[in-house]
């Protein structure tokens, strides 16, 4: 059996890259908001409610309580662009320790 990531991919990519752009403000990654030109495509919307199901699931992307559709980008979504939060945030501290 084979499994096909192309429409997968389209609705994934456009989310993560829009949730890491706007990081760490929370983003409306509804399908309106990241295909306003696909509003009648009922397959489209589907794969896109589908995606962001799996992303959440797999603890890639958090969702905003504020919003229906407001997310933002967990550690594990973070890491798909190679940045640790973790790390990151350390190496803050540690240098504004320097300057106490």
């Amino acid at each position: 059996m084979s499994v096909s990531f192309t429409q997968f991919d389209e609705s994934a990519v456009v989310i993560l890259k829009a949730l890491a752009r706007h990081f760490p403000m929370p983003t409306e990654i509804g399908f309106n908001d990241v295909f306003p030109e696909g509003e009648k495509d009922a397959s489209k919307r589907a794969v896109h409610i589908g995606t962001i199901a799996f992303l959440r699931h797999e603890d890639l992307i958090a969702h905003d309580i504020g919003s229906a559709s407001s997310f933002i980008l967990t550690r594990k979504g973070l890491a798909l662009f190679d940045k640790d939060v973790y790390k990151h945030i350390k190496d803050e501290l540690i240098s504004d320790a320097d300057s106490v």
